[in-house]
């Protein structure tokens, strides 16, 4: 097989330093043809001869020197956050660039399914993904990881997404619900087994991975060990009263400050309804493990 070319979009977000990670632990090196290209605004950020770094003012089609750079690259991978300017141009230089493959920042959620009891969640990634395959010729793959789990940070400090708070727990649904999470360390090489994968042809467009399976329950139980004290229930709501709140608050528009609200009612759906899925294709990433062993909660 043939080396492919890639280059990176956002490489100082959370994922970012996984991909390096990835980039540089050698298991890639006979499909990747070196450097691959960093575009980033840090004029401070260091070549390497894995990575090379290409300062740019501006993510944009308008800048002909980052044009030229990615003229004829293989694969264009996207780390960035949901921003629809950004979205818009990054479309415009995929649009004069034509990878052959290009991995959208769709990490997370599933949002379409959520989409059908709470109209309007992170629908801007869903019209992103679709706005660059309506350019045809141009394969898409939406990496869908449900929720990140990184020690000191997601699910582990950072737990309002299961509705841990400093006086309790307000519960939403069943504390046994079961959802998937992933590794930080398991998506960059997610994203780099997808880049340099054989035939992108054979791709689906969406791709469901998850590193583990755990319950609301599990989230508490870490928690409040972790913490030496006992997480009381404080406030319990049905599932169904958690998606009528979701749905309705969403009516009057997306608030960052409600995102984890967002989380902890899609959590409440259950199967395949944004957070847990039904079927995962690590084995077509991964094979029996043989690039790297899955992390555990």
């Amino acid at each position: 097989m043939s080396k492919v070319s890639i280059a990176v979009i956002g490489l100082h977000g959370f994922l970012g330093k996984h991909v390096v990670a990835a980039i540089e632990s050698g298991k890639y090196d006979s499909k990747i043809e070196f450097p691959v290209k960093a575009i980033t605004r840090k004029s401070d950020d260091k070549s390497t001869e894995k990575i090379q770094y290409i300062t740019t003012a501006e993510i944009s089609a308008k800048d002909t020197n980052l044009i030229s750079q990615l003229k004829g690259i293989d694969v264009l991978i996207e780390l960035t956050s949901p921003n629809p300017e950004l979205f818009a141009n990054i479309e415009k230089i995929i649009e004069l660039v034509k990878p052959k493959l290009f991995i959208p920042s769709q990490f997370g959620t599933d949002i379409p399914p959520v989409d059908a009891y709470a109209p309007g969640f992170l629908s801007l990634k869903t019209q992103h993904s679709e706005n660059v395959r309506k350019l045809g010729g141009i394969k898409v793959v939406d990496i869908i990881t449900s929720l990140f789990a990184a020690p000191g940070a997601f699910l582990y400090e950072w737990v309002n997404a299961v509705g841990i708070t400093d006086e309790g727990v307000n519960l939403i649904g069943d504390i046994n619900q079961k959802f998937h999470v992933s590794k930080l360390e398991d998506i960059g090489n997610v994203i780099l087994s997808v880049a340099t994968f054989k035939s992108i042809e054979d791709l689906p467009d969406t791709l469901y991975v998850a590193s583990d399976t755990i319950t609301v329950k599990d989230v508490i139980d870490k928690y409040s060990k972790a913490k030496g004290k006992e997480l009381k229930i404080i406030s319990e709501k049905t599932a169904e009263d958690g998606k009528k709140e979701f749905a309705d608050k969403l009516k009057a528009g997306f608030n960052p400050n409600d995102f984890t609200f967002y989380l902890q009612a899609i959590i409440s759906q259950g199967l395949d309804k944004g957070l847990y899925f039904s079927k995962l294709d690590n084995e077509l990433v991964n094979p029996n493990e043989s690039i790297w062993k899955w992390g555990k909660y």
